[in-house]
């Protein structure tokens, strides 16, 4: 493995390509991360707050609306873990073998 030097990794994370990868996926973590957050915070008040009306069945099913939600709330959690997995994918895997090529040299 290549041995960088402080001035090496200096330049490196001073080069405008690392930077804007460095933002764009800091900016996707944390807001995927806010949104979950929001979204099992909002279950956890949801649920002492409207305790009873969480266990209403859902029509003429034996399932609760709070069981619904809680599945609803795994699969966004699921969805977003995919989202960010595809955006990695394409756009950050991308940048990064750019940066890799320029800076492997």
């Amino acid at each position: 493995m290549l041995q960088l030097s402080p001035d090496r990794v200096r330049q490196i994370l001073s080069d405008p390509s690392f930077v804007k990868l460095s933002s764009a996926r800091a900016k996707l973590r944390w807001g995927l991360s806010l949104l979950t957050l929001f979204a099992f915070f909002g279950f956890i008040v949801l649920i002492s707050a409207a305790s009873k009306g969480l266990g209403t069945n859902i029509g003429s099913t034996n399932i609760p609306i709070g069981i619904a939600m809680f599945l609803g709330m795994n699969i966004l959690v699921v969805c977003l873990t995919g989202f960010y997995v595809q955006r990695s994918n394409s756009r950050f895997d991308q940048l990064n073998r750019d940066i890799r090529k320029e800076w492997d040299r």
